[in-house]
């Protein structure tokens, strides 16, 4: 009995072994086909680049123009030899004036990469667009012009008068140039002296930038001026150096006549038959419109002319006189300097004197006068002729435009509207 237990024993120990190595007893794990494995391919990166020159074995040291430096001596300090230098400043002609760098504007010396060696490549940045690489190899000296990459593009915004413009706009997120642009836009249709606070300026314009940072000035595209009931508004239209401003109905903004010879200041002193004369202390009329301003705010002639006069008065100090038409003239007086000379033609917005407070005055501001039909009258009441309007095989054109632009203006102002200052 004894020896079938242990036969039994032997053959259960058997069969256990015969599972253990024969029988899977694992997790069910279902099949998956291999996939093919593909050959990668090694893209090598390239390799790094300066101004649009391989670096390979060679550094980029920079630098910033200091007052008073030279073409000359900056290439000769880093040991390029005279007749190098003479020959890149003939090469340069017609292109850049290579004895005039600008104080502050960045520069660089790209040489190979061992001391003492002498730079192979000057780089001038003449604006943060355009640079100009020199080639200073003895025997291959040229220049070559290079450009950044510049992105455009378009934004609108709308903000609400609160007290300076150039602060309001700075507020909301734009570039408060836009202040000083809207000022030229509107400056046949909008008086900027009697803005007020509530008033509402919404604007589409384009924006150039190189690597992220702004460049240059914004280029404002449509604006819409509301105080009011009143409305104006601003479409730009047209090619290149030929583009102007126009209205909603396709007239152009641009008037006989500026609103005002100055861009920036306020009215100290208006239009009237009577007021006490702040240095004569009497009553007497005041038939011209004062706007006062720092010392040498530049003075702009209102219009297209001829000048009539220009000399000094006891009362009216320095001052010029200038014709437009059998119809209008106009006079600036109290002048620093007198930029103009008699008989000289000019155009609207050219300077043609300094702000200051020559003969009878208490502080510095300009005096305008203006004359139609040989009478002094109120500017700031006249209506004036504009341009010509968009021709009217245009108009398909420019309505389209309009109303595009017309949308962004729209949603710009419904944002303001609804408590967000945005700038899209």
């Amino acid at each position: 009995m004894k020896r079938w237990v242990q036969l039994g024993l032997l053959v259960l120990a058997g069969a256990l072994v015969f599972v253990f190595f024969s029988v899977d007893l694992g997790p069910r794990v279902e099949y998956v086909e291999e996939q093919p494995v593909e050959d990668t391919v090694v893209v090598p990166l390239p390799p790094p680049s300066a101004y649009g020159i391989i670096m390979d074995s060679l550094v980029l040291r920079e630098g910033t123009v200091k007052s008073g430096a030279s073409f000359g001596g900056l290439l000769g300090a880093e040991g390029v030899s005279a007749s190098v230098i003479e020959t890149l400043v003939s090469k340069a002609e017609g292109l850049f004036d290579a004895r005039k760098l600008r104080s502050g504007h960045p520069y660089a010396f790209i040489a190979p990469d061992r001391e003492g060696a002498t730079p192979h490549y000057f780089i001038y940045e003449a604006d943060p667009i355009q640079y100009f690489v020199f080639h200073l190899l003895p025997g291959n000296e040229y220049v070559t012009i290079g450009e950044r990459a510049v992105t455009v593009t378009q934004h609108a915004i709308a903000a609400t008068v609160t007290g300076a413009l150039y602060n309001d706009l700075a507020k909301a997120g734009a570039d408060p140039m836009l202040a000083v642009l809207l000022s030229e836009v509107f400056a046949w249709t909008v008086d900027f002296y009697r803005i007020q606070k509530g008033d509402v300026f919404s604007v589409a314009y384009a924006e150039r930038s190189v690597e992220g940072k702004r460049v240059g000035a914004p280029q404002i595209l449509a604006a819409r001026y509301i105080s009011g009931d009143k409305v104006k508004a601003a479409f730009r239209f047209g090619e290149g150096k030929e583009a102007t401003y126009f209205d909603d109905e396709g007239n152009s903004l641009r008037k006989a006549f500026l609103k005002a010879p100055l861009k920036f200041s306020r009215i100290s002193s208006g239009f009237s038959g009577k007021r006490l004369h702040p240095v004569q202390k009497v009553m007497k009329a005041h038939l011209g419109t004062d706007y006062a301003a720092p010392y040498g705010t530049p003075i702009l002639a209102v219009g297209d002319g001829v000048v009539e006069q220009a000399g000094r008065t006891g009362g009216n100090g320095n001052f010029v006189k200038i014709r437009h038409n059998g119809v209008y003239s106009t006079q600036y007086l109290h002048m620093r300097k007198v930029l103009v000379k008699q008989g000289q033609r000019v155009q609207q917005g050219d300077v043609i004197g300094e702000v200051g407070s020559t003969g009878l005055a208490t502080g510095p501001h300009v005096c305008f006068r203006f004359w139609k039909n040989g009478a002094q009258v109120d500017h700031r009441k006249e209506e004036f002729p504009s341009a010509e309007p968009i021709a009217q095989e245009l108009r398909p054109a420019f309505d389209a435009a309009r109303d595009s632009l017309s949308a962004q203006l729209d949603e710009a102002e419904l944002a303001l509207a609804a408590g967000r200052m945005v700038n899209f």
